[in-house]
């Protein structure tokens, strides 16, 4: 038998403490009120004091728990202490494996937002390929340039040497702009090669996203049509056959994957001679654009415009998705007015601004 006193300043006070420690089944043996000790004690209320017992059984019980639990949040500290040096580790054997002359590219490359696993894939395959202990550092700078220019591969804007009639696909999750991307190409298209071209949009439900279309359309006095399924968009491609370029503004796809059943799976693949582009912000960090890409991984051969880079804090994510997807960049927009803010991208500037080189200006 244990026995035990509790005080509080009320009776549920002093009775909740009891409760905590020694549980329900606690005997209540005595109940009173007493003055607390001490000189400053006359100037305090009086406290209530409830003197309990209980079986030593149930309170090495409860002590036991008490017990178990901090055993187990120790031995969960203890895990996630090892994981966290395991991780450690890791990152210190992978960096390790990359020459100290590549290590400040390295850095460089993560800081301008590269996937920690692609920069250190890059750089390891380019420290086993050549000997840099006898190389100048402009030599070494020349080298890691050239080879994030290779990942970077061919740039593929429009190919506007085939005299057939080619149909333009733009696709693309909701909000990165497609339509102002589409009528920034076809202003140029018009204005500077003089090419026929007409502009259908399947968006139509994003609020705006029609007017918006139609807006630019009667600016550049191009022929718009608006179409619900792919059977309208057969017939729209009879009325648009004297037409060089036709632009499909197609409906955003955030959310799920594209089925043989989407209407933009139907229209895609009825066509003969077409580019597609999937047009990416590039405010979008990776594991969303990851997401992206597989959403519309029945496409195998597009091409990718980058997005609002005057918005962008880094252009990491340029070399990302085209080393996990092999799809080349065509274009990317810095700013909003058509047709001057897009340009087909400059591989060198990008280089530059992995490497800590930023010839860009964009948004802190």
């Amino acid at each position: 038998m244990i026995v035990k006193k509790y005080t509080g300043s009320t009776a549920y006070e002093a009775m909740n403490r009891l409760k905590r420690e020694l549980g329900s089944d606690a005997i209540v043996l005595n109940t009173r009120t007493v003055r607390q000790k001490g000189f400053l004690g006359l100037f305090k209320k009086p406290i209530v004091e409830i003197t309990a017992a209980c079986e030593s059984k149930s309170l090495l019980l409860s002590k036991s728990h008490d017990d178990d639990r901090i055993n187990k949040v120790n031995s969960e500290l203890i895990t996630l202490k090892s994981m966290i040096e395991e991780i450690s580790s890791t990152i210190g054997d992978k960096e390790s494996e990359v020459s100290p002359k590549l290590k400040r590219y390295h850095g460089q490359l993560i800081k301008n937002g590269v996937d920690y696993s692609i920069a250190t894939s890059i750089l390891k395959k380019l420290d086993e390929q050549i000997n840099f202990d006898n190389k100048d550092d402009e030599t070494i700078s020349n080298i890691v340039k050239y080879t994030i220019s290779e990942y970077i591969g061919q740039v593929k804007p429009i190919n506007i040497e085939n005299q057939r009639q080619k149909v333009i696909f733009f696709i693309g999750p909701t909000g990165v702009g497609k339509t102002t991307t589409l009528a920034k190409i076809a202003a140029k298209l018009t204005m500077e090669r003089k090419y026929k071209i007409g502009l259908i949009t399947s968006d139509t439900y994003r609020i705006g996203a029609v007017d918006q279309l139609k807006t630019y359309s009667d600016i550049l006095k191009l022929p718009l049509e608006i179409i619900y399924n792919s059977n309208d968009f057969e017939k729209t491609l009879v009325n648009f056959k004297e037409k060089d370029f036709i632009f499909v503004d197609t409906v955003g796809k955030n959310h799920r994957k594209v089925t043989k059943e989407d209407e933009l799976y139907k229209m895609i693949n009825s066509t003969k001679n077409k580019e597609i582009y999937l047009v990416l912000s590039g405010t979008t960090n990776l594991s969303v654009l990851r997401s992206i890409v597989e959403h519309y991984d029945f496409i195998k051969n597009y091409k990718i415009i980058f997005t609002k880079i005057d918005e962008a804090k880094e252009l990491g994510n340029i070399l990302n998705v085209k080393y996990l997807t092999k799809n080349p960049i065509s274009y990317i927009t810095t700013g909003q007015n058509v047709p001057d803010d897009i340009e087909i991208l400059n591989k060198d500037k990008v280089v530059s601004c992995l490497i800590g080189e930023d010839p860009y200006e964009r948004s802190s």
